[in-house]
């Protein structure tokens, strides 16, 4: 059962356009760093049971459409792994989410559409920074939680 979260903050960036008719931010952001790191990046965190959490982030890109709609799509590798020892990557793992999105201010918030992981998945709440988003992209893995900034 995957129940843990990793936090893993992604920053995107690309021109905000916004639409005449509701201003809402419109197109293809692309993630540039995570945890304050260029893409791509690797984080290793321990887990409850003493292994370690080894996540690689290759891509991760959103779209926002003009009907406050979105699809966000994420490359990556994961692996549990004992502490400090070697990974060999598996196959390269593709998620992707969809569901609407609003925007109050500074702060944007996605509420994805049920999946086969849930039926209320909880909204992740981002925010905007001129050119620039933070969104806090989660990742189920293990059993605990970890946050990484």
């Amino acid at each position: 059962m995957l129940i843990a979260r990793l936090f893993l903050i992604a920053a995107l960036a690309l021109p905000l356009r916004a639409n005449a008719t509701n201003a809402l931010p419109t197109g293809l952001f692309v993630a540039t760093l995570l945890n304050s790191h260029p893409l791509p990046r690797i984080e290793r965190v321990p887990s409850q049971d003493g292994w370690e959490h080894w996540f690689k982030l290759e891509e991760g890109l959103l779209t926002l459409r003009t009907d406050g709609r979105f699809i966000a799509s994420f490359k990556y590798y994961r692996q549990h792994v004992a502490p400090k020892a070697p990974v060999r990557p598996g196959p390269l793992l593709n998620e992707t989410y969809k569901g609407k999105f609003s925007v109050k201010g500074t702060q944007i918030t996605f509420l994805p559409d049920p999946n086969k992981q849930s039926k209320h998945p909880p909204p992740i709440v981002g925010t905007i920074n001129g050119d620039r988003m933070n969104i806090p992209y989660i990742v189920a893995q293990g059993q605990s939680t970890h946050p990484l900034r």
